[in-house]
């Protein structure tokens, strides 16, 4: 076996027992009153990323704050271990946020994963914030029947839940940490039922900071 394997074969045993430390005792956040969210994404052009992490005032519904963290990306994109190549450079933006925000939303999945150690698993856990992954694309799961949204089902356990309303892209969200698949709907609808604002700012930033294309951190 390669290093390169190895030490592939461990994250994910890695991730498979922090999941098991998690679930023992997985507490969840009352956010009825949400004030403001931070979101964070990340964009590539060649060997170069930038990640953009933002701050959103909900009640004002705008921008409240901006940072953008340009770097190479720390390590190979493998499927399923996507918290080892976006993870230290989020961490770092979120670090330079520094903002008082109190829910994250991180262009990843949570839980809804191969071994429920998405990327917003572990940002939330480092943070010890309350946290949703909110991705693109399916990893794992079947969709549930629904006409604006529906649950996401691994099994019989329903990890997450699929939105796709009107003028809005589909998602997929499931609970990164300190929050409950319960909750995942009830949060979307504070968020103005649509794919986040903050994440999709925080999208066209990393993207804009890529084109122009210099490597500054």
């Amino acid at each position: 076996m390669s290093e390169e394997k190895l030490l592939e074969e461990f994250f994910k045993d890695l991730q498979s027992a922090l999941r098991k430390l998690l679930e023992r005792s997985w507490p969840s956040t009352k956010l009825e009153d949400l004030s403001s969210v931070a979101a964070v994404d990340a964009a590539y052009r060649s060997d170069f990323m930038a990640v953009a992490a933002v701050e959103w005032d909900l009640a004002e519904d705008k921008l409240s704050k901006e940072v953008v963290f340009t770097c190479r990306p720390p390590y190979p994109y493998i499927p399923g271990l996507l918290f080892l190549r976006e993870g230290p450079p989020m961490l770092r933006a979120l670090k330079m946020l520094n903002g008082s925000w109190d829910l994250l939303l991180v262009d990843a999945h949570g839980i809804l994963h191969p071994r429920r150690m998405g990327l917003a698993v572990f940002l939330g856990l480092i943070l010890d914030k309350p946290t949703i992954g909110v991705a693109k694309s399916l990893l794992v799961g079947s969709e549930g029947r629904g006409e604006e949204f529906g649950e996401v089902k691994v099994g019989e356990e329903t990890l997450g839940y699929w939105f796709k309303f009107k003028g809005s892209r589909k998602f997929y969200a499931s609970p990164g940490y300190l929050v409950t698949v319960e909750q995942i709907p009830v949060l979307i609808d504070k968020l103005g039922r649509t794919y986040p604002k903050a994440l999709a700012y925080a999208d066209k930033l990393s993207k804009k900071v890529v084109r122009e294309g210099q490597l500054t951190s």
